[in-house]
């Protein structure tokens, strides 16, 4: 377990995932599920103008000018990223894994995919799959709509980790298919299928330790809980914070 220093389980911290890390031991934790901001409106340094119809950029989201929300250099982002992803590599078990939910980003005409960083960390690329969010959140004529949102299975060795295809479990391919949350608190939650999907699979059960490094509203934490795993999220947003600890006190035991 977690004995680096005093690290408390089934708890959101409200501070920056690296800190967090840094608090827990090598080989510590069985899963991790996350999706972190996708730099958006930073990427390659262009600022992204607001459309009418753009419904990303129309959510009433107050970004209070922190660089890491989604308005970084794109270099810098992925130095981060690759920064962030190496930490979870060391804090996984050896049969652990780490589901990591990113997009193929466009800006200036110029497709970004996250290989192009997750290629560069200590990880084990095992699989990809797609997310079919059965709509687009854009609505640029220049292009096809983007649909579809991409979840790097990730693992630190490339041994057999801790998993085991449940028949109960919906989406058994590697093409999953269901819409987006809607929620005016954050402006891009996933729906709790998403980690409800992987945990059902995770075949030794017992002791398992769920972190979520950008736990946003704390849907992976709240899935944890219901699947009677231990949890711990992470995030700079004391409000996202506050509102996670509140719907995980909400949330029925298992």
């Amino acid at each position: 377990m977690i004995t680096k220093r005093i690290m408390e389980l089934n708890k959101i911290y409200n501070e920056d995932c690296l800190i967090t890390m840094s608090k827990m031991d090598d080989d510590s934790i069985d899963l991790i599920i996350t999706s972190p901001p996708y730099n958006k409106a930073g990427y390659e340094g262009f600022i992204r103008k607001r459309h009418g119809k753009d419904s990303w950029c129309n959510r009433n989201v107050d970004y209070q000018d922190n660089p890491e929300n989604d308005f970084m250099i794109e270099s810098e982002y992925q130095l981060l990223q690759i920064k962030v992803l190496n930490e979870m590599w060391r804090i996984l078990k050896p049969n652990g894994s780490i589901f990591y939910n990113h997009k193929v980003r466009v800006a200036q005409h110029k497709a970004c995919h996250p290989i192009e960083w997750i290629s560069k960390t200590k990880l084990t690329f095992r699989q990809q799959i797609i997310w079919d969010r059965k709509s687009s959140p854009a609505v640029s004529p220049i292009r096809y709509l983007p649909s579809t949102e991409l979840i790097f299975w990730l693992t630190k060795t490339p041994c057999q980790p801790n998993f085991s295809r449940d028949r109960n479990t919906e989406f058994l391919g590697e093409v999953w298919r269901f819409s987006a949350e809607q929620n005016k608190l954050h402006p891009a939650p996933f729906p709790k299928i998403l980690p409800d999907n992987i945990m059902n699979c995770i075949k030794d059960k017992e002791d398992i330790v769920v972190y979520d490094p950008y736990c946003g509203l704390g849907t992976t934490c709240i899935s944890a809980k219901e699947h009677g795993f231990d949890y711990i999220g992470s995030d700079n947003s004391e409000e996202y914070c506050n509102i996670a600890k509140q719907r995980i006190e909400d949330s029925p035991k298992p």
